[in-house]
């Protein structure tokens, strides 16, 4: 596995693996279309013609950047917020 993807082949195919992959999901009525989306990272590789791995870490980075940058934390205070009340503080 590479240690990493670099920033020109990440920017090049981000939002065509987003697409293709499980992250954004589109359906007609009650049927899933799944020609050009929700396919593994090996049918996006092999789409595309990039490496597996390539795919994986493409798609891991480009979920995350879809989250505002303070999801993190309003994650966290929602969290913590429910343990409080769990024990009743």
């Amino acid at each position: 596995m590479y240690e990493y993807v670099s920033p020109e082949l990440y920017e090049k195919y981000k939002h065509q693996v987003l697409e293709m992959s499980l992250a954004i999901q589109y359906y007609d009525g009650t049927k899933a279309v799944r020609e050009t989306s929700s396919l593994s990272d090996q049918e996006i590789a092999d789409r595309l013609g990039l490496d597996v791995e390539d795919v994986t870490e493409i798609r891991c980075i480009a979920e995350l950047d879809l989250l505002p940058p303070d999801a993190w934390m309003k994650s966290a205070r929602w969290k913590w917020e429910k343990v409080r009340k769990a024990a009743g503080q």
